[in-house]
């Protein structure tokens, strides 16, 4: 899968590029933030995504129609887009938002 940002400040944090200002999320969640983008990196499709059960992939419903989420940690959920690629044949998951999922 391929795994491109729309969130400038996440592709930051991703890459390690410095960020202006306190961050806004703890080193741990940081750290299982980019645990996770890997874990989408190495997935051939949507499909082997449902097979992780840690990540409790889901379609988002309501306001939120469209996207996706992973559960990056019990707080936090990693919401995202699926399209699909025809040239090379595969998935792209947009990142949109790291959300505080009870907040």
């Amino acid at each position: 899968m391929i795994v491109k940002f729309e969130n400038e400040y996440l592709e930051k944090l991703f890459t390690g590029d410095p960020l202006k200002g306190k961050p806004k999320f703890n080193d741990a969640v940081i750290k299982k933030f980019k645990k996770t983008i890997l874990i989408l990196k190495n997935a051939e499709s949507s499909i082997e995504l449902s097979k992780f059960r840690g990540l409790n992939f889901e379609a988002l419903k309501g306001s939120k129609k469209g996207l996706f989420s992973v559960r990056v940690d019990y707080g936090y959920r990693l919401e995202f887009k699926l399209e699909n690629d025809i040239i090379q044949l595969t998935e792209i998951a947009i990142i949109e938002e790291l959300s505080n999922h009870y907040k």
